[in-house]
Parts: structure tokens; sequence; C-alpha cells
């Protein structure tokens, strides 16, 4: 049974009159049970401690005798957090273990866990999904690259497309739930109200606004879908995987495939039908933000729906062959210019555009690889230089200008180039210090190219022969 391993009177604390400082004080001693950085048993001194500062952070204290008990009514916050520690002991929240004169007191794991999902009901609110499309999309790309040694954590990311797709099953019935309750309201003010405390604050997923641009927390779909796809379609794959979860939970092949082929389908179920699950929710959204912003709009002006009352004041007054004098209305403004005003119009999403990838002509890629190439051969470059020179010279000590070669670009930028070497900084010091160039005042056409001062290049010394 669900409540075996739970106390008979856990639930009385939180039933009777004084449920309002039981629930104050288990959150706050939650936050103290759950440091994961220190020791879960503590001392009963730190616990009475810490009901003591919940309680000083309280407006109002009130303590209602709901059974007769030997204690007296307390009077001081010291005496609030005796009453209230002891009432937690005799329900079953704690647990008090005595060791000579020392007294510590602990959490049960079933009372650990059941205070744990409580808060977290308390709290259940915006979520962000982002991180957690993102973290599915990296334990599949995980286990696409190692299935043998990583396949557990597609269980991982399973559980967190269980846990997303519930989590939308909760926003759409809560907003339908809240709607029906909104609409049933004639007080604006409630209305309003429980618009932004219900809704913005409690059902509202934080990253809702991105659902619709491109930097979308479920623009992973396509490819959890297909890395999903291919583990099933891969029987190779599978059978790693399989033998993954068989390694890791102890259990037999079979029942390894069969969990596989489950999570795989959990996953693709979830992401397949994203897209009408979150239309419904928009439109129940769309909903409820029209009537809030309908009721917030005719607040102090008049009453939602006047549009179509003056609409049908203005059909009854065309019957009349001459307008009807209203006498003694003069000055009364039971009718304000606000009156009539419409909630904008929902914008619709526009259709569907096919993308279809422009064809480039063979011969505009043929003319944009030679532009590039001619690019290339036009940069200059210190081993281009480099391999010129020592290609020139081969094994001579030096050589004369009108004997060097020129061949293609390159060869024309490196030889053109060779009279500023003294000028290219501190990348050309290498080629300086290998060949020296030795000009003269004659100026000459070399393989009418280019006309130059005559130089001649000498190797050095210390250069390799």
């Amino acid at each position: 049974m669900l409540f075996k391993h739970l106390p008979d009177e856990l639930f009385q604390a939180l039933s009777g009159s004084n449920k309002t400082l039981i629930e104050a004080v288990l959150i706050d001693l939650a936050d103290i049970f759950y440091d994961h950085a220190d020791d879960p048993i503590k001392d009963k001194s730190v616990i009475i401690e810490s009901i003591e500062d919940t309680l000083h952070k309280l407006d109002t204290l009130a303590w209602h005798d709901d059974q007769k008990e030997s204690f007296d009514s307390p009077k001081t916050i010291h005496d609030y957090a005796l009453r209230i520690y002891h009432r937690l002991v005799s329900t079953g929240w704690l647990v008090e273990e005595q060791e000579l004169y020392r007294v510590s007191v602990l959490m049960t794991p079933q009372i650990s866990m059941l205070l744990k999902a409580l808060i977290e009901i308390s709290h259940h609110g915006k979520r962000n999904y982002g991180a957690t499309v993102l973290s599915i999309l990296s334990n599949l790309e995980s286990v696409a690259n190692h299935p043998t040694e990583r396949g557990v954590t597609l269980s991982q990311s399973a559980e967190a497309a269980r846990d997303f797709s519930a989590h939308l099953n909760q926003i759409l019935l809560g907003i339908r739930s809240l709607q029906l309750e909104l609409f049933e309201s004639r007080d604006p003010k409630a209305i309003v109200a429980g618009f932004f405390d219900l809704f913005v604050e409690g059902i509202l997923i934080t990253d809702y606004k991105t659902l619709k641009t491109s930097n979308n927390p479920f623009r992973f779909r396509r490819q959890i879908l297909e890395l999903t796809h291919a583990f099933l379609s891969d029987l190779d794959v599978l059978d790693n995987i399989a033998q993954c979860y068989a390694d890791q939970q102890l259990i037999s092949m079979d029942k390894a495939k069969a969990m596989v082929e489950k999570d795989c389908r959990d996953i693709i179920q979830t992401f397949s039908n994203i897209e009408q699950r979150l239309e419904r929710i928009d439109e129940y959204r769309y909903r409820l933000e029209k009537r809030a912003a309908d009721t917030a709009r005719y607040m102090d002006s008049s009453r939602p729906g006047m549009a179509n009352k003056i609409a049908g004041i203005i059909s009854d007054a065309a019957k009349f062959d001459a307008p009807p004098v209203l006498k003694g209305m003069i000055g009364s403004r039971f009718i304000g210019v606000a009156s009539a005003a419409q909630p904008s119009k929902r914008r619709e999403p526009p259709p569907p555009r096919i993308m279809t990838p422009a064809e480039v002509s063979a011969e505009a890629i043929k003319v944009r690889d030679q532009q590039r190439r001619f690019h290339e051969a036009r940069q200059v470059t210190l081993p281009k230089m480099e391999s010129y020179l020592e290609k020139q010279l081969s094994n001579n000590p030096s050589k004369h200008i009108l004997d060097f070669t020129i061949e293609s670009v390159e060869d024309f930028v490196c030889f053109d180039h060779l009279r500023y070497v003294g000028s290219l900084g501190v990348s050309a010091k290498k080629i300086e210090d290998a060949f020296e160039i030795q000009f003269t005042h004659r100026y000459l056409d070399v393989h009418s190219f280019v006309e130059c001062r005559e130089f001649t290049v000498v190797r050095r010394s210390k250069a390799p022969c």
C-alpha cells in the first residue's frame, strides 16, 4: 500500500488549527535536512533554533490547543518552538535518537521523500525547458557515439522527456481550470489578480516567450527524433544499448531490449506531437489573456461587452425616422470614449513557406573557384618566398635577376616582393638571415614582366646549401 511506510498520525499536524505554523516550519526544516554537504543527523538544539528562526519571520503567532497536552500555553518564541517540535515528533515527522546525554534528530527516508514532494507541489510553477531539451540531445548524442559504455543514459533522456510531457499536460489542465474559474467570476479585481497570481506566476513556463522565436528550446527536436529512430532501426546499436542496460541494471537481455524500445518510443511520442500540444496551450492562453485584458481595460470605464451594447443602441436608433432626443442627460458621461474600445485581435502566424535550395550553375562555381585560387596566389607568405628562392638558387651560391624564372602568378608575386624583403617586417627576418639581396643602380626589363633595379641574390654562409 502507498501509506504503509508512513505513520498514521503524520497528517494530523497539517490538518489541525496550527497547520500554518507547522507548514512554515517544515519548509525551512527541509533546507536543513536536504543540505547535501552536511550530516543528515542533526542535534536537537539545531532543530529548535531553526524553528525559532522560522517563527521570528512570521507576522503573528497563535497556538490552538486541538487536543489536551501536558504543556502550558506557549508565551515565548522558545515555548512555541518546543511545542511545534514535540508535535512534529509525536506525529512522526521527526525521529529522536538518544546516545547517552546527546539527543539527535533525523527524518526517515520515506518522510524526507514525502516532504520533498510536497514542497515541489507547493512550488510547482515556472520551469525552463531549454536546458532540459539540450540535456536530452546531449545524452542521445553520447549514446550514439558510445552505445556500449554510455547506453544507459538513454533511460535518463526518456525520463526527462516523460517529465516534460507530464508538465505540459499540467500546464494545459491548469490553464483550462483557471479559465473556467475566472470566467465564472463577476469580480473584475478577482479576475485580474487571479490571472497574474495563478497563471503568470504559477503556470507559465519561463521560456514560453521563446517558443515563437528561432532560438526556441525545441529547435533540436529534429535531431532528437533522428537519433532515436536510428537507435530503433540499427539492430547493432540497439543490441549494444541493451547490453549496457543489462550490465548496469543486472537484468536479462530480453528485458533490457524491451526497456530500450520503450524509452525510445516515449521520446519519439513526446517530441512528435509537441506542436499540437503547444497549439492547444496557446489557444487556452489566448482566451485567458483576452479575458484578463478586457477586464482590465473596462474596470475604470465601463463593463466588458459594452461595444456590443453600443452597437445595439445604434441599431435601435436607426429604426426611427428622426433620431430620438434625450432629455435631461446633458453633461452626463454614462458612456465614455474608451467604452467602445476593442481588444487587439489575435495575430495569426504566417503560413508555412517551403524552403527550396537555390541551384548554383557549374559555370558560376568554376568562376568562383578560379577567383579564390587567384586571390590565394596573390597572397605573400613567408613559406612561399622561401620555397621560391630555394627552387631558383638550387645549389648555386648566387643568382642574377635575369636568371630567375617566372612560371606562374605565385612566382611573379614572390619575384616582385624580393626587392622589399627588408620592409616586410619581423616575419621576413628568416629570409634576410639566409639570403642577401645586392642591388645596383641600373634598371632592367625582366622577361617583359616588370622593370626594376638590377640585383643579385646571394646565399649567406650560414644558410643551408
